[in-house]
């Protein structure tokens, strides 16, 4: 069995960014998962991403590996706001991201975490074994997928969830149906439509869509003090939600749990608008009543504005979202399970990303119930990832391990950027 200080679960851009971090303070570490497994694997090739370029860099110690620098490595136009960012450049950022800074990834999944005399043991999909101080748990949304329990039990030949996708070329010359009005259901339903699928039909709940507007790329500086760019948005609110998660994490839960309903619920981008108004069906004030598989279609009742209506097709789509449960990480043993305090699966966070087990940690989306929405964006890790890495760091210490380097190390690459600062 090889040890380790730390092993961080998930070669995401969170478990990326950790690695860096452990890294540059000199904490041995073991990060555990194929890199941008989710972003190559379960999103749509021709996808772009919501967030702004500044705000989908990966943080690092370093300067020199934003996505702004990886544009200007390979020669390509830039532009830190307003400019559409594929998914595949962001996946090709990733992994160049990985090779230069955290190149010594184990690409196995953990099978079993548990937890015995201060010790973590871990089971990997090889059949190797693993024993660690400490675990980060950097799963990102794996794992969390939400359905309606209306549809929950419907063969998956007919229904499934947007998180499984993929591509989407087996839809061509199908009626698809999509449930959900936010940037998931919306993006689908313009790739579906541009790939070919006979007919798109997309059922919101909501009594219209929310479009995001387009930044004004050209603004004065004035305008950009009176209203910063910021990882979440434009705005003082999303400057302040952006920059400052643990001022949010102070509030009370009632308070934060308002705020997680209310603000940054589902909208489109502001470069999806053309590509689904007018292109797509959509229905508004759409309840489904009842679904059932008939003729090799899914069959819905569904309630809306102008009443009931029967709706069919041949593959429904779930784009509800994720619930986030820490009991559904089927690897983690159901011993560690009931030692860990959570409410209603979610897990209670100290101001550094600890469980109630001391030693095991959770980064990404899995804390925005703590630390607010900039947990659910790659944005979040310049904030989560240096706290953990500091705390581990300050934990060895404190038992007379031997002191590693500060964060500051020296980078080959470019100047530093404004990008990291969340303002522009």
């Amino acid at each position: 069995m090889s040890q380790t200080d730390t092993a961080i679960i998930g070669a995401g851009p969170y478990g990326l960014s950790l690695a860096t971090f452990l890294k540059a303070s000199g904490v041995p570490f073991q990060i555990l998962g194929e890199p941008m497994e989710a972003w190559r694997k379960f999103m749509p090739p021709g996808m772009l991403l919501k967030s702004e370029a500044f705000a989908s860099s990966i943080a690092a110690p370093h300067s020199g590996y934003t996505v702004g620098d990886y544009y200007r490595l390979k020669g390509m136009a830039y532009q830190p706001v307003g400019m559409e960012l594929p998914l595949e450049t962001f996946v090709d950022y990733g992994l160049w991201f990985q090779s230069n800074l955290v190149a010594d990834v184990r690409t196995v999944n953990v099978v079993d975490l548990q937890r015995e005399n201060g010790i973590f043991h871990l089971t990997m999909s090889d059949g190797k074994s693993l024993a660690a101080r400490r675990v980060v748990i950097a799963q990102g949304l794996k794992g969390f997928a939400q359905t309606p329990p209306l549809l929950r039990g419907l063969p998956m030949r007919y229904v499934s969830h947007s998180a499984e996708y993929g591509s989407l070329a087996w839809a061509r010359g199908m009626d698809i149906a999509i449930v959900g009005g936010g940037q998931s259901a919306l993006g689908l339903a313009a790739l579906f439509n541009e790939q070919g699928a006979a007919r798109v039909h997309v059922l919101v709940r909501d009594p219209s869509v929310r479009w995001l507007s387009k930044p004004d790329t050209q603004r004065s500086l004035i305008a950009k003090l009176t209203s910063p760019d910021a990882g979440l948005g434009r705005g003082w609110v999303c400057h302040a939600l952006s920059e400052f998660p643990l001022l949010f994490s102070f509030l009370n839960e009632a308070r934060r749990k308002r705020i997680m309903d209310k603000s940054f619920g589902p909208a489109g981008a502001w470069w999806l608008r053309d590509r689904v108004v007018d292109k797509v069906k959509l229905s508004f004030g759409a309840e489904i009543r009842h679904a059932a598989i008939e003729n090799d279609q899914v069959v819905m009742r569904v309630m809306t504005a102008n009443g009931e209506s029967r709706i069919t097709a041949q593959h429904l789509i779930v784009a509800t979202g994720f619930k986030t449960d820490l009991r559904r990480h089927g690897f983690i043993s159901k011993e560690l399970v009931a030692s860990i305090t959570l409410d209603d699966g979610l897990p209670r966070l100290s101001n550094n990303f600890e469980t109630s087990v001391p030693g095991l940690y959770v980064i990404g989306p899995a804390t925005a119930h703590r630390f607010g929405p900039v947990m659910r964006f790659v944005f979040g890790a310049k904030h989560a990832a240096p706290r953990v890495a500091r705390h581990i760091l300050n934990a060895r210490r404190s038992v007379g391990s031997v002191e590693a380097p500060p964060f500051a190390v020296e980078a080959p690459l470019a100047e530093a950027t404004n990008e990291q600062s969340g303002t522009l």
